[in-house]
């Protein structure tokens, strides 16, 4: 991508969690934009690491002109204590356009416009099944949906980033946003780091998880909490361990969260499955989990477009997740992956097994796999991104 004269972008974000996809998105978002003669400057409230994570937390930090910490930021209505931080941050690096990560902070950048004229863009990371279900008639939720709908109307930013075309289509459709105010920008990767592997890499990286030849590798890559699916995919490996006994099953969980010693309990609560199932907990260099895999797993309740899946398609490792946001735009069912229905263990189970009783199958999909996630690139993120930035501030 071509050099532009330097311009400056004020990420906020609620709060950082340094073991999930938002981070991950950010901290790939922001190479982009710095390769594109762009700077960003990170206002957030709450961060929290580990020692799996602090190598993402220094990327941030280092990545940044500037990250300041505000503990009192709200999620919706920010101190005069943060909007005075915040005003500070725009006189010293003259910002020119506020990128909000979610749509809490969509009461701060307004606030801001009011004060200072800077415009601002959105994006929301996060579409959950209840605002989709206009079936549901409980009245908490149907009151949760129309504060939103009216939160984000009157609190809109100037151009709206929908990350998957289902959040492209609730923002205009149920929402009723402008279509002209919503530009849809894919999430992407790095597709110098993100590949599939070589023979050498591939045995490599299963020595390394004591993997071996004959191994049909399953994985889950996420946080370790329930809405992930996670009880789904023990349920449905220890189905399909039971129904093909001469299959040499493993399935492997990376990733970290304030639920993981339930899920851990539950998956190895019976000795003769502590052979199945291993738990990684959160791992820096995802790729080499990918390499080790067959299958991705992501069975979740809710998603935005989920990185995990598009990282591992480009990696060579056939996909089946549930229809939450994103799926469509990822997969083609049957061709380059599977979209099974939300808590259906028998189709998780049917197709784990086709696939793993296939093997000329797999290999036919996987070629669709990784050619289909070359859409999915940094490049094609940061200037959907950067053209959101220069419509936002037009």
């Amino acid at each position: 991508m071509q050099s532009q004269k330097v311009k400056v972008v004020g990420f906020l974000l609620s709060r950082v969690d340094c073991n999930d996809g938002i981070a991950s998105h950010c901290e790939t978002l922001i190479r982009g934009l710095q390769n594109s003669g762009w700077r960003v400057v990170l206002i957030t409230g709450q961060v929290s690491f580990d020692d799996s994570s602090l190598k993402r937390f220094e990327a941030l930090k280092c990545l940044s002109e500037e990250w300041i910490v505000i503990d009192d930021l709200r999620r919706i209505f920010p101190s005069r204590d943060s909007i005075s931080k915040i005003l500070n941050l725009v006189k010293k690096y003259r910002i020119n356009v506020f990128h909000a990560h979610g749509y809490s902070m969509l009461f701060s950048v307004f606030l801001i416009k009011v004060l200072t004229s800077i415009r601002s863009v959105a994006t929301f990371h996060l579409l959950k099944s209840i605002y989709l279900d206009k079936s549901t008639r409980n009245d908490i939720i149907q009151l949760k949906r129309l504060f939103l709908q009216n939160y984000l109307k009157v609190l809109s930013p100037q151009v709206f980033i929908a990350i998957s075309s289902d959040i492209e289509k609730w923002l205009i459709q149920d929402i009723g946003i402008a279509k002209s105010k919503v530009k849809k920008v894919f999430n992407g990767i790095d597709p110098q780091y993100f590949h599939s592997p070589n023979s050498e890499q591939r045995n490599k990286t299963r020595a390394k998880f004591n993997l071996s030849e004959q191994d049909f590798v399953i994985t889950l890559v996420g946080r370790t909490q329930w809405e992930k699916g996670h009880k789904l995919l023990i349920d449905a490996v220890n189905l399909i361990a039971e129904r093909s006994p001469l299959q040499s099953f493993k399935c492997m969980f990376a990733g970290s969260g304030d639920q993981k010693d339930e899920i851990e309990n539950y998956a190895l609560s019976d000795e003769n499955k502590r052979n199945l199932f291993v738990f990684l907990g959160y791992v820096n260099e995802p790729r080499n989990v990918y390499w080790s895999s067959d299958v991705i797993v992501l069975p979740s309740q809710a998603e935005g477009f989920p990185l995990v899946i598009v990282e591992s398609m480009a990696c060579g490792v056939l996909p089946i997740r549930t229809p939450a946001a994103g799926a469509y735009d990822q997969i083609e069912d049957g061709i380059n992956g599977f979209i099974i229905p939300f808590n259906d263990l028998e189709a998780l189970s049917t197709r784990l097994l086709q696939l793993a009783e296939n093997p000329d199958l797999r290999s036919r999909m996987v070629e669709n796999t990784i050619k289909s996630s070359q859409k999915f690139t940094l490049d094609a993120m940061t200037s959907g991104t950067i053209a959101a930035y220069e419509k936002a501030m037009s």
